[in-house]
């Protein structure tokens, strides 16, 4: 039995220079299809993925400040051997700016020596007690530092709610990766006039993974 997969379409690659644009669309005229894995999808054939036509493979790397994806190694290893652009991703889970910094030196821990094709990812989703103020001081901190440290472009995760009602001020001037599901183009009304990445789906099926 396959195992679903969230499986996105993508403009982001670190070189693309991004058009200016006024509506909500993405952000070049060149869009890949892509898919987000981690640990729940096991061991993945990454040759079967290419062949449906999979040009990037967004790949979980780490969370919080010890948590290592344990595919994380294996997928990057594997996605590589067959010539398919890699991005990686952090799930943070700081609650406040001190934590922040230590996850984004942690995740460019992992992620160092890697050849990564797309900007670095921040999925922050869990906000727990903290409010609007402090959950974008949080993400600003994260995103900042994970720039100056790496040297790499960086991106927003964010479902439609977040990027409407919690996101805003200066990490909106960060690109966005916009997830929306059952919809064939992203609709939002907030702060962000472009995305980079559109995850469509989370139940997609692609040959390749499998229970």
């Amino acid at each position: 039995m396959k195992k679903p997969v969230r499986i996105l379409f993508i403009c982001l690659l670190f070189l693309f220079i991004q058009i200016k644009i006024y509506a909500f669309s993405p952000s070049s005229d060149v869009i890949y299809n892509g898919i987000d894995v981690s640990a729940w999808q096991n061991e993945i054939n990454f040759g079967e993925v290419k062949s449906e036509g999979v040009k990037i493979v967004y790949i979980k790397a780490s969370e919080g400040t010890t948590y290592i994806d344990p595919y994380f190694e294996r997928n990057y290893q594997k996605a590589k051997e067959n010539g398919l652009y890699v991005g990686a991703y952090h799930y943070v889970r700081a609650r406040n700016v001190w934590q922040a910094i230590n996850e984004a030196e942690f995740f460019a821990s992992v992620i160092d020596g890697k050849t990564i094709d797309c900007k670095l990812a921040m999925d922050f989703e869990y906000f727990g007690n903290l409010n609007n103020e402090e959950i974008n001081t949080i993400a600003l901190a994260f995103l900042e530092n994970l720039k100056k440290i790496t040297n790499k472009e960086v991106l927003v995760y964010s479902n439609t709610y977040n990027a409407k009602n919690i996101f805003s001020g200066e990490i909106t001037k960060y690109p966005l990766w916009i997830a929306q599901y059952g919809v064939s183009k992203p609709t939002i009304n907030g702060n962000w006039n472009t995305w980079v990445g559109f995850q469509y789906t989370s139940q997609g099926n692609i040959k390749g993974i499998i229970r």
